[in-house]
């Protein structure tokens, strides 16, 4: 019994001594903003929007900041269009963890929030894709696929590009449906 005992102490301080470690290197290695942040840090700042959709170009403004410790890029924007106002919010952020671009995007088009990931890309700054519980979809039998292309390029511009992918067949084109292109104000 006593043998049982010390097994299960050392189990025990062996588990405690790898989750500190483990916190350790996750505290030191990937739980900060990282270089990736950095980058999008300059886009803190005032903007005008263009918001080009279904062949029409409808202007406002928008303001970003970091949130959350600086882990997390936030865009507020507001369009004007025929029907009223366009408002809405993008977050995007970069998971050290899966080396990947995290989007959370949320507009007065719904009472809902999407979320898309994906890599780095060499033609965008990333190139994510997610999917959306859309009960107009899956009446059809169908799955709403959509993306972000991220263009983080120049200093004083932005570009936030939506896209549907066409899954009703094995080509799975990508659509582009808006494009929201910031440029700074100040």
């Amino acid at each position: 019994m006593k043998s049982l005992k010390q097994s299960f102490f050392f189990t025990m301080c062996l588990f405690c001594w790898n989750i500190g470690t483990s916190r350790q290197v996750m505290t030191e290695d990937i739980s900060g903003p990282g270089p990736e942040l950095e980058r999008l840090s300059k886009y803190v700042d005032s903007w005008d929007v263009e918001l080009q959709m279904g062949g029409q170009t409808y202007s406002g403004t928008s303001s970003t900041k970091l949130i959350v410790g600086d882990r997390f890029l936030q865009a507020d924007f507001a369009v004007e269009n025929a029907s009223g106002n366009i408002e809405g919010i993008y977050i995007i952020g970069f998971d050290r963890r899966n080396e990947v671009y995290q989007v959370l995007g949320m507009d007065s088009f719904g009472t809902y929030f999407v979320s898309a990931t994906g890599p780095a890309s060499e033609e965008y700054t990333a190139k994510t894709y997610g999917k959306d519980n859309d009960p107009m979809m899956k009446k059809m039998g169908f799955e709403k696929e959509f993306g972000y292309n991220l263009l983080f390029k120049e200093d004083d511009k932005f570009v936030i590009e939506v896209f549907w992918i066409d899954n009703r067949t094995e080509a799975r084109t990508e659509i582009k449906a808006l494009e929201y292109v910031f440029t700074r104000t100040s």
